[in-house]
């Protein structure tokens, strides 16, 4: 299942509630690797605000229709990610990176 072009859905956990959408602030648990397997990210916790494009595109769009306790494991292509100028010393250009996203809180925006 493809959610939106460039993002590869490999496995998901429904969770429950009502579903994440745009404006929504969003905690979330991050686990992120290189696609050979090397972390880049290790139980990670932030806020998201959706729309507000506070982390890179493929995780936000990825969090999209997200309910608490649901969990995703996506596989972003390079321009959902950090595209050609990657994170020096960390993630090489036009890397494509996996990462597991768990939803734990929902702040409505409405």
């Amino acid at each position: 299942m493809t959610l939106k072009p460039g993002i590869k859905l490999i496995s998901e956990t429904e969770g429950s509630g009502v579903e994440t959408k745009k404006g929504d602030s969003v905690k979330v648990l991050l686990n992120g690797w290189l696609n050979k397997g090397e972390i880049i990210q290790s139980e990670f916790t932030c806020e998201v605000v959706l729309g507000a494009r506070n982390v890179i595109p493929g995780i936000e769009y990825s969090i999209e229709g997200m309910k608490v306790g649901g969990k995703r494991k996506v596989k972003l292509s390079p321009h959902l990610g950090y595209g050609e100028k990657g994170v020096p010393g960390k993630i090489p250009s036009n890397a494509v990176l996996v990462y597991e996203i768990e939803v734990e809180g929902i702040e409505s925006s409405t």
